[in-house]
């Protein structure tokens, strides 16, 4: 009937139908790509991942505290007591508030596989990511896979039902899409930052991380507490799809793909980055000489020490806050929140001081590097260790935690901003590498935590086991980095560029 029908027409109607159809969509396109922006589009880009970065980190940051929530605390045998007997209960004056256990016997070492899972598929991600990146290109890989983390976040309650084996997969399935949307990220920014402005760029773009936590932690603390714990996987996984679809049209994966970049920045940036390509080539990754490198071996040394303990204080500190300190969850949200504001604001501002001492000479590139990372590192390593001086003061053991990670602000201007020096064409690969490493010891530091904790997780001693743990494993890190790290463009990172072409021609 179809085909008589189509008989009757003209052999030629049909593809003009369809020719027409494409050419009005074209012309809408092109009606939405001729909107010019204020602003740099280099800029529009970096703030486009920056609010990436903050969905990830509200959804990585949810569990730790949606887990004090979930957790049936007194049927766990291992102790008595649902929390310290040593501080007194700072919510005993609330007589609203009505403390309800989970329905999850989980014990520590649990928790902290659980927790731990996460990590495992953000080392195979980030080990991984290089070839998935240039396979995908970074655009698509950032958009796909922050929709699948938010899927599988929608899913975790679920996954808690079915057992803990379920929940640890998600988890780990979470940590592998989170994982390569960093990928993606420090791809677009590798092809994206000028020279003057890595530190800039990379501080914007990766200060979402701790505005997600802040968001994520102040958040799902509140929501634990008045919708129930599960509301809160919910509405973080729902703005983790709507985000991203959202800034579809404002990431691009090269400067000279951009349909509304004007043409005085597309010169500006073609001039200011000399090692990346102008367009989508085939580009052997130099695996022997990457794994072979001095330079970038001392980097991945030193985020796996500061990785370490990083990921213990991130993954325990609310169950420290809640057992020990006894708060309760809306109020451990807010405080676990508070610690991380300030690592956001001096993440937004380190890049300024780090791009205002290279334009001046007052440094070279390494020994900004150096300095920066000397403060991110030192500093955290010394106010973790005097936490376990602090007791029961709440208020001091805040304010310890908070200008630690306030100093750890600086690591962008650091290990961070030096993956971008020694390889910008593969600052991806060369991130997910080093990052891979570093979360392998993620996968580690809350397990053992857990273990210590174990023992007696009511006991401040122990507690105070994890805190120097933690801090040693932050000054080594430093140790590693001031005496070993360069911020040399490495001779097996210089490509065949489109300029290099042209100078030879």
């Amino acid at each position: 009937m179809i085909y008589e029908i189509m008989m009757q027409y003209d052999c030629d109607v049909i593809p003009g139908l369809i020719n027409n159809i494409l050419a009005c969509i074209q012309a809408i396109k092109e009606r939405i790509f001729v909107i010019k922006f204020p602003v740099p589009a280099r800029y529009v880009l970096v703030l486009s991942t920056f609010f990436i970065h903050a969905i990830a980190y509200c959804q990585r940051s949810v569990l730790s505290i949606a887990i004090l929530a979930m957790v049936n605390h007194s049927a766990i045998h291992e102790y008595n007591t649902t929390s310290s007997t040593e501080c007194p209960k700072t919510y005993q004056q609330n007589s609203t508030y009505i403390y309800k256990e989970g329905s999850y016997v989980w014990t520590q070492p649990t928790q902290g596989i659980i927790l731990g899972s996460y990590f495992y598929g953000l080392v195979l991600a980030q080990l991984a990511g290089g070839s998935i990146t240039f396979s995908l290109g970074p655009k698509k890989t950032v958009i796909i896979f922050s929709c699948l983390s938010s899927i599988l976040i929608i899913l975790t309650p679920f996954c808690a039902d079915v057992g803990v084996s379920v929940i640890s997969l998600c988890q780990a399935i979470v940590g592998l899409a989170q994982g390569l949307i960093s990928h993606g990220t420090f791809t677009l920014l590798g092809r994206w930052s000028p020279k003057n402005e890595k530190s800039i760029l990379s501080s914007i773009s990766f200060c979402g991380n701790q505005l997600g936590s802040v968001v994520g932690l102040m958040t799902a603390g509140y929501l634990c507490e008045h919708k129930g714990w599960s509301f809160s996987f919910y509405s973080f996984g729902i703005c983790g799809i709507v985000v991203p679809l959202c800034l579809t049209f404002t990431i691009y994966d090269r400067p000279q793909q951009h349909p509304r970049i004007s043409e005085k920045e597309l010169a500006f940036l073609n001039e200011s980055l000399p090692n990346i390509s102008s367009r989508e080539t085939k580009v052997n990754i130099p695996w022997k000489q990457i794994l072979t490198s001095r330079a970038v071996w001392i980097v991945a040394l030193t985020k796996i020490c500061w990785g370490f303990g990083y990921n213990a204080i991130l993954t325990k500190f609310p169950s420290y806050l809640h057992i020990i300190q006894n708060f309760s969850i809306q109020k451990n949200g807010i405080m676990s929140a508070l610690v991380y504001s300030l690592d956001a604001i001096i993440m937004f501002t380190c890049g300024f001081i780090a791009d205002f001492m290279k334009s001046r000479d007052y440094l070279s590139i390494t020994n900004i590097r150096k300095f920066s990372e000397g403060i991110a590192l030192f500093g955290p390593a010394a106010c973790i260790l005097a936490i376990s001086f602090q007791g029961c003061e709440s208020t001091n053991v805040i304010i310890c935690l908070m200008v630690g990670m306030g100093c750890f602000g600086f690591n962008n201007s650091g290990d961070t901003a030096i993956v971008l020096d020694l390889a910008p064409e593969f600052a991806g690969v060369l991130f997910g590498l080093t990052n891979g490493l570093r979360n392998a010891a993620g996968i580690l530091s809350p397990y053992v935590a857990g273990v210590i904790l174990d023992i007696n997780a009511a006991d401040m001693v122990y507690w105070n086991y994890v805190f120097y743990m933690a801090s040693f494993a932050y000054f080594l890190g430093g140790v590693i980095f001031i005496f070993g790290a360069t911020a040399e463009v490495q001779p097996w990172a210089t490509i065949n560029t489109d300029n290099n072409k042209q100078d030879n021609n």
